[in-house]
């Protein structure tokens, strides 16, 4: 099952959005059913007993606030890579000239 830009969540999305709240409530909650029902979702490949339990994973790593965990990663990346192109794509080189 697609997690990440996932159709039904994206809709759900803009009904919420457009006010329409009751719609996107149920788009929600079939989104959610899907999930559960697909079993193993997770991506990360840490031999981890939190693997695939989401609410545990992400507590922890809220708690800790080292770093986010790695079905966050893709997402947070694809934001930073378009904000690094506000500045030509230079983010590699500021880190290998501020080590």
């Amino acid at each position: 099952m697609q997690i990440d830009n996932n159709p039904l969540a994206i809709q759900q999305n803009e009904l919420d959005q457009q006010g329409k709240k009751q719609e996107a409530y149920e788009m929600k909650m079939e989104f959610l059913r899907q999930v559960r029902e697909s079993g193993d979702h997770c991506p990360c490949k840490e031999a981890c007993p939190h693997h695939g339990n989401c609410f545990e994973c992400v507590t922890i790593h809220r708690g800790h606030r080292d770093h986010l965990p790695m079905c966050m990663w893709d997402m947070v990346n694809e934001r930073l890579a378009a904000l690094s192109h506000m500045t030509e794509g230079t983010l590699r080189q500021y880190e290998d000239e501020h080590e």
